[in-house]
């Protein structure tokens, strides 16, 4: 599955938080959790990530995990083809 989540970062990210990114990001690939792109952003949002992953609860789990850092919007994601047979 696919996800698309809208980040705004709670306070100005240290050192210490991008290594808790990092470091959360590994230890959920063990649970199938792919960052596919992280882009920096202007705007209403901070960053735009977009993730693979088995399913809605290891994302859930993700993010939950970093949010003293970052308050977060996740938007399922289905390929064009998928989409286009559901409508």
């Amino acid at each position: 599955m696919y996800f698309v989540t809208l980040v705004k970062f709670r306070k100005k990210l240290t050192q210490e938080d991008f290594k808790a990114f990092d470091d959360a990001e590994k230890e959920f690939s063990k649970q199938g959790l792919k960052v596919l792109q992280d882009f920096y952003t202007l705007g209403r949002y901070d960053n735009v990530i977009v993730l693979e992953a088995p399913n809605e609860k290891v994302v859930a789990s993700f993010f939950m995990k970093l949010s003293n850092i970052a308050q977060t919007e996740t938007l399922v994601a289905l390929p064009k083809a998928e989409g286009r047979k559901l409508i």
